[in-house]
């Protein structure tokens, strides 16, 4: 025996009968709690009803998606709609897998997790695939959900089964209206499994009008079935934010912040500061984001760049720099071909940093007289935007007010109590509220 772990057959059967006891538990627990559940919704009546929930963008490095869906369970988390929510990822994991994150909330919400103790007497592979094969589905079963939340697109292969009914928000659809721009493995795991979660839908959310209409037309979805819920504004971006920066980053800099990919239109942002670099922008562009799919054109436009040593390119930015990153700059530019939403935009203009972004799909519904709109296939029409912004103080403040003024209109709380009607509505409880959410 040594510091920290004891061997010993003994105890290690202890463990092993331990960890067994809690799931025994827990499977008990989950069938009284469901008895009680329908005992009262059907003999008093009560409007209350259980919703599971995907929650796997928490395990990986968060993006827009994974965003949305921890600021919208965080404010569901402190709402009484008679909802309880199911968060579902892997329940069981072995000794050396990473424990979960902490999740957005606690009051309604329960991640179920079962990990193996280290010391776990039996094979750990082959109980593994017992526990997620055969355990976890009659814990799925039992949980019995009046409704599955879906808020990546569609249902994870293995909670089908389990979601008869399902509500799902669709970010955008950029696999069916630029599909050049989306990688082949993406745009065949959307259409395999968007269809069938399609299938059980009750309600699709819309995070916006543009995305909304998009459904219409590539999805043949009714518009009647479709709720346009527009997103929030984190409060890490909001007034009071510190804002604190510890990347070490140029004295002046033009922002452009997302996954570096087609859709983003990153070779004309390249092009576009080329040009302003040339009629005397004195700053750098910084390109903050995580390299994707098809980046060939993007890489050339970056080597064959006359400035490129005065192009910064960062990875994936933690959270809690991104404030930071955004304020400093002199302008944030987001020519993006196609945007569900356009959360960054909102982030930026909530920074005070004035927005040089498309005029089409989602960015003026989101952006509003806080921006300046260009056309996103010309170079020259984001150069000069970004030279009006730059020379002109004064224009530069008043867009920077009015995209302040615009940032704080959207809200996650409202955002939150649209969703929870679409939920009550979805599981069979009346809908005591609006259950659309615009700006």
């Amino acid at each position: 025996m040594f510091f920290g772990y004891d061997d010993r057959p003994m105890h290690r059967l202890r463990l092993t009968f331990a960890f067994f006891v809690h799931v025994l538990r827990d499977i008990l627990g989950t069938a009284l709690l469901r008895w009680r559940t329908g005992y009262r919704r059907v003999v008093h009546g009560e409007s209350i009803a259980t919703v599971g929930v995907d929650v796997f963008p928490f395990f990986e490095k968060m993006t827009g998606v994974g965003w949305y869906e921890w600021n919208l369970l965080a404010a569901l988390d402190q709402r009484d709609d008679g909802l309880r929510y199911n968060l579902y990822a892997h329940t069981f994991l072995a000794p050396d897998e990473p424990a979960p994150v902490a999740m957005p909330g606690r009051r309604r919400m329960r991640l179920r997790v079962h990990q193996m103790p280290e010391g776990f007497l039996l094979p750990i592979r082959p109980t593994l695939i017992f526990l997620r094969w055969v355990v976890e589905p009659v814990l799925r079963f039992l949980d019995g959900n009046h409704v599955f939340f879906a808020p990546n697109f569609f249902v994870p292969r293995r909670q089908l089964p389990f979601a008869p009914r399902v509500v799902a928000t669709v970010h955008d659809l950029a696999f069916k209206a630029m599909p050049e721009t989306v990688a082949e493995e993406t745009r065949a795991e959307l259409e395999k499994n968007l269809l069938k979660t399609l299938v059980r839908c009750k309600k699709l959310i819309a995070v916006s009008e543009a995305t909304a209409g998009d459904i219409v037309e590539y999805l043949g979805v009714e518009r009647l079935n479709i709720r346009v819920i527009h997103e929030g504004l984190d409060p890490d971006f909001g007034e009071g934010a510190v804002g604190e920066c510890s990347l070490r980053l140029p004295e002046r800099y033009l922002l452009f912040l997302s996954t570096l990919e087609p859709r983003k239109n990153v070779v004309n942002v390249i092009r576009a500061f080329n040009l302003a670099a040339e009629w005397g922008y004195i700053g750098d562009l910084v390109l903050a984001g995580r390299w994707g799919w098809n980046t060939s054109e993007i890489r050339a436009a970056l080597e064959g760049s006359p400035f490129k040593d005065r192009i910064l390119h960062l990875d994936y930015v933690e959270r809690r720099d991104l404030a930071g990153l955004y304020r400093r700059a002199d302008a944030f530019l987001f020519p993006s071909w196609l945007e569900g939403f356009g959360l960054p935009i909102l982030e930026a203009m909530a920074c005070g940093t004035p927005v040089v972004t498309s005029g089409c799909s989602a960015m003026p519904e989101v952006a509003g007289p806080g921006a300046v709109y260009v056309e996103p296939d010309s170079a020259h029409s984001i150069a000069t935007a970004i030279l009006a912004l730059v020379n002109n103080p004064d224009h530069r403040r008043r867009l920077s007010e009015a995209g302040r003024k615009r940032a704080q209109r959207f809200s996650w709380d409202e955002a939150a109590a649209a969703t929870a009607q679409v939920l009550r509505g979805a599981a069979g409880l009346k809908i005591t509220a609006p259950d659309e959410y615009r700006v």
